[in-house]
């Protein structure tokens, strides 16, 4: 492979966990494109491509880019196999189940909800800041805010609140730890399948009590139970998988979100004033954090059979593709000047909560999340900038600042 590789293709060979190209990717982004928008990775052994055109290409083709090939690292995750990991009628079904639940006009009875949350979380931080005090808002702020609310729809007791953020947590952590062949790698896999085992426990404990949910209650864990499919097509461990699988992609990808709202307005104030000028700009501005920073920064798929090809290059059957959706974000072929953070800029879709058969099933949960938050921002706190550097650690899969310091502006 390697020797084929060579002799054809642009080669490349970084660290994917250094911190340095987590915090600041898009030089090496720069590179990928500049090669053509497809490389091969020699130090992780996958093909990386860069290209919006070429990302939404793979994510639209699943029965030549698949993910089923990838369920034995999936279940270490989550305990066992999820829809994300089907490509066929299966992942369609399940999917189903929750479609409705997720659906914009189905969550807009949430919003007083979410903004209650959002409100206690923010009014000491606010009032802390207004007495010149500088606070780590991911720990005081952002980090509880999503794992409240997916609590509440899975209807969970608010006291298993701080304890799901640390089951959670710790699965986020041993993504790193796939790419990191080193002791601290093998800790954070093995702490995270810790806390899978433990969230699992607890899921399952909730089933036969969850058979016969109640009417105009939230209770996500009950709607799958309940539901025929579920009950004559599913595992008792896809269900528990399926819901462990919800609280982690409730809380993390939202969290961090969250987190780098804070930061990029922090540093771009001209943009803030924009927004607090025209308060109906909110969730532009959420979207333009998301394309120009992307949380979900990077997914793989598996070339299926013989007919896989990139661009020009043929991928061989079973080789691993990431998909570099913070690259796809930045693709100037797409945007004009993507680089520039600009919440006024041209509405076009992005990649940020992928495309096609796997796309986000809770976009538009994040979006509305995201979108009350920052409306509460702009209102309590007004002004206010970074006072200390941000730490990106070493997690590109999921990218966010993992902590972020501000004070009043």
């Amino acid at each position: 492979m390697a020797a084929m590789v060579a002799a054809h293709f642009p080669l490349l060979s970084f660290d994917t966990t250094d911190p340095a190209f987590v915090a600041d990717p898009w030089a090496r982004y720069r590179e990928i494109r500049g090669l053509g928008g497809v490389v091969f990775n020699e130090r992780i052994n996958r093909w990386m491509v860069s290209d919006f055109d070429l990302n939404k290409q793979i994510l639209s083709a699943p029965e030549i880019f698949g993910s089923e090939r990838g369920q034995m690292e999936h279940a270490a995750v989550f305990g066992g196999p999820t829809m994300e990991f089907y490509d066929g009628p299966h992942h369609d079904r399940i999917r189903s189940i929750w479609s409705g639940d997720f659906r914009p006009r189905t969550l807009a009875r949430l919003r007083p909800v979410i903004t209650e949350i959002v409100r206690a979380r923010l009014d000491p931080v606010t009032a802390r800041l207004r007495d010149g005090e500088t606070v780590e808002v991911v720990s005081e702020l952002t980090r509880g805010i999503p794992t409240e609310v997916i609590a509440h729809m899975l209807g969970v007791e608010p006291a298993m609140v701080a304890q799901f953020t640390a089951w959670s947590d710790a699965m986020g952590a041993s993504a790193e730890g796939y790419s990191m062949p080193n002791e601290h790698g093998a800790e954070l896999i093995a702490a995270g399948k810790h806390a899978t085992a433990q969230l699992n426990s607890y899921i399952r404990d909730e089933l036969p009590r969850r058979s016969c949910p109640v009417a105009d209650e939230w209770d996500l864990i009950g709607t799958m139970v309940a539901h025929e499919y579920a009950c004559e097509h599913m595992t008792e461990q896809e269900i528990v998988a399926s819901n462990t699988q919800l609280v982690f992609a409730g809380n993390e990808t939202t969290a961090k979100l969250l987190a780098q709202i804070v930061a990029t307005l922090a540093a771009h104030p001209d943009q803030r004033r924009i927004l607090q000028s025209d308060r109906g700009l909110a969730l532009d501005a959420v979207e333009e954090v998301h394309r120009h920073e992307t949380v979900s920064h990077s997914i793989f798929r598996d070339a299926m059979g013989e007919s896989a090809t990139v661009g020009d290059i043929r991928i061989g059957d079973g080789e691993r593709i990431t998909l570099l959706l913070g690259a796809a974000n930045r693709d100037p072929q797409r945007w004009e000047d993507p680089d520039t953070f600009d919440i006024t800029r041209r509405k076009l879709s992005h990649l940020g909560f992928a495309f096609g058969l796997h796309s986000c099933l809770g976009m538009n949960l994040a979006r509305l999340e995201a979108q009350i938050f920052l409306e509460e921002l702009i209102e309590t706190v007004g002004d206010w900038q970074l006072a200390g550097p941000l730490d990106y650690g070493t997690n590109y899969t999921v990218r966010g600042p993992r902590q972020v310091l501000v004070a009043a502006a």
